[in-house]
């Protein structure tokens, strides 16, 4: 009867899935027993880079243990053969008797090819010991001036068409997909009772649109998750009908109390107001996220890896280029034409001994490849160099203890006998499309180089193989994560000589503080757990100093480093010791260099 009762109530749920949520599997193997596999993608449009939420339910009715794997395949065009493609694999079991289940963070391609009705697609196949395989699919439509943006479900029911109609007049005039604006939603949509508590589950998303009752509502795991995301440079837009409610009331951490709209660190949070309807107004709505009404952020994450790196990015140019040198393979290449024919057939292998052919001309063969190797390691070496610019914000001055870091590297490899590497905390990586030359790989002309690559999502971080980095190449990325620390900088004593002391386990070769009174002090050489006095920094030296760690890095950073360079009671940093995010341990990286800011903490 208790199997019965559990077969039953696993039927009436698989009947009526959330809307807001997309099915991708929900499987009976088994009438008697009761065997079920249900996978749910908790968002219903697939974002154009990041992961995708996944939720898997399992029931096993019978009476042996039984395991489950799942291969995911994302590719950015429903034509594969054409496409940029990453492949990820999960597994999961389920004791005889029992149900669980668990949720999964899909990583997703970044979107870089470009065409008519460009699309997004996610395969599915499932598997399980002793049943058939299951295949699933599920695809969206992008275009890159179209951020991606996700939103609660009682919104997207009361302005999902509306809203829709309006980004296809506002794309009308400005996609640059040949069109495909019209097949572009405006957003996707979740139930936020089944929101992740982890913010790479929403890094692949520009806006979030919420209610600020379903705000109230949300999970501690989840609402701690969007606001990790919110400061990594998402934008939060909560809607309310109450004008007098402010983001403190919210229980949102803000600089400046009593606000509706602030920044927070790289990211905007914002109280829209809505009439008791819920219905919002559709032209400002979309000018909103798209960033096209005066003094506000449109902010789109795809639009910045395709167009930000491609050309002009300062790091790059900071990199260098390097010089083939051709001339010395084209020789080889002569001489082994000269050696393989005339000198062969009339030297080594003459009239009369022309079956001498059969061992010298695999010997010249040979020889030319061992020289070409040689030319090409000599040239290229083994390993690589790069470079990296990190931006990290540290706030460790309340409940959050966490440093946010976004990571831009260039990496220039030689011959490389492993391509595989693993990162030590969880992270987003995408490839970014950066100036065409024959070094480069993945680029605009080639719409990201039909680049094949392998994502496994672990507790500790990702472990990844593929087209990451290639032999003989450049490639760029860009990286973000959260850090767990409690790292900071203390102020002892205020002005007129103000005193500090840091508690980062790295030096920092200059430190500015911006005090409550417009006051600016800065320091050099400052060191951990040493105390160091600050001397008064001239404001046009300050303007020309940070204008200068402004110009180093990427478009998108470079907003962001502007938001968070003027605060008050807060500093900026520079460091050539940061640790970055590790990736593959052949690159030897020449240059670090980060800029920290964060709060400064009065004990």
């Amino acid at each position: 009867m208790s199997r019965l009762l559990s077969v039953l109530l696993l039927l009436l749920a698989g009947a009526a899935p959330l809307a807001a949520q997309k099915v991708l599997v929900d499987r009976i193997y088994d009438e008697k027993t009761g065997t079920r596999v249900l996978v749910t993608a908790l968002t219903s449009e697939l974002p154009t880079s990041g992961f995708l939420p996944v939720r898997v339910s399992l029931r096993n009715g019978g009476k042996i243990d039984r395991n489950w794997s799942f291969r995911f395949t994302s590719y950015d065009t429903s034509w594969a053969d054409e496409s940029n493609e990453t492949r990820s694999d999960f597994s999961g079991s389920c004791a005889a008797g029992e149900s669980t289940s668990f949720e999964f963070l899909v990583p997703l391609v970044t979107a870089f090819q470009q065409s008519f009705s460009a699309s997004t697609e996610l395969d599915l196949t499932v598997s399980a010991t002793a049943y058939a395989s299951i295949d699933a699919n599920m695809s969206s439509y992008y275009d890159p001036e179209w951020p991606s943006i996700f939103m609660s479900s009682s919104l997207y029911k009361k302005n999902a068409s509306i809203l829709d109609a309006e980004t296809e007049t506002h794309l009308g005039g400005t996609s640059s997909s040949g069109g495909s604006g019209s097949s572009v939603p405006f957003a996707g949509q979740f139930d936020p009772k089944q929101l992740s508590d982890q913010w790479l589950a929403y890094s692949g998303y520009d806006h979030c649109l919420i209610t600020d009752d379903e705000w109230r509502a949300l999970s501690p795991g989840a609402r701690s998750a969007l606001l990790q995301w919110n400061r990594l440079g998402g934008s939060l837009l909560i809607c309310s009908s109450d004008p007098s409610l402010q983001l403190k009331g919210l229980g949102i951490e803000v600089d400046k109390p009593g606000v509706r709209k602030t920044s927070r660190s790289w990211g905007t949070v914002a109280l829209l107001s809505t009439p008791a309807s819920g219905e919002l107004n559709p032209t400002e709505t979309v000018d909103l996220v798209a960033g096209t009404i005066p003094a506000t952020r449109g902010e789109n994450r795809l639009k910045s890896l395709r167009n930000d790196f491609s050309s002009s990015w300062p790091l790059h140019f900071v990199f260098g280029s390097k010089t083939a040198h051709i001339i010395f393979f084209i020789l080889v290449l002569i001489a082994f034409g000269i050696l393989v024919g005339p000198v062969n057939l009339f030297v080594f292998a003459k009239a009369g001994r022309r079956h001498r052919l059969f061992v010298t001309t695999p010997i010249i063969s040979i020889g030319a490849s061992l020289l070409l190797i040689v030319l090409i390691v000599f040239q290229d070496g083994f390993g690589g160099r790069g470079q990296r610019l990190l931006l990290m914000e540290v706030r460790s001055d309340n409940s959050e203890n966490a440093a946010f870091l976004s990571h831009e590297q260039i990496a220039r490899t030689g011959v490389l006998f492993a391509t595989g590497f693993s990162t030590t905390e969880p992270a987003y990586l995408s490839p970014v499309l950066i100036e065409d030359s024959r070094w480069a790989r993945v680029t605009q002309s080639n719409n990201g180089g039909n680049s094949r690559y392998q994502t496994k999502v672990l507790e500790s971080g990702l472990q990844l193989a593929g087209d990451w980095f290639q032999s003989r190449s450049e490639h760029g990325h860009l990286l973000e994560a959260v850090r767990p620390t409690r790292e900071r900088i203390e102020l002892i004593s205020p002005a007129p000589d103000p005193v500090v002391t840091s508690t980062f386990d790295f030096p920092l070769e200059s430190l500015v503080l911006l005090d409550n009174d417009g006051g600016i002090w800065r320091a050099s050489n400052v060191q951990q757990g040493r105390q160091t006095t600050l001397t008064p920094m001239p404001p046009a030296e300050f303007a020309l100093w940070k204008q200068e760690e402004i110009d180093r890095f990427s478009g998108r950073n470079q907003k962001r480093l502007i938001l968070t360079l003027d605060r008050p009671a807060h500093f900026v940093a520079t460091s050539e010791e940061a640790p970055g995010i590790a990736t593959l341990d052949s690159i030897s990286w020449k240059d670090t260099h980060a800029v920290l800011t964060g709060p400064v903490f009065t004990p």
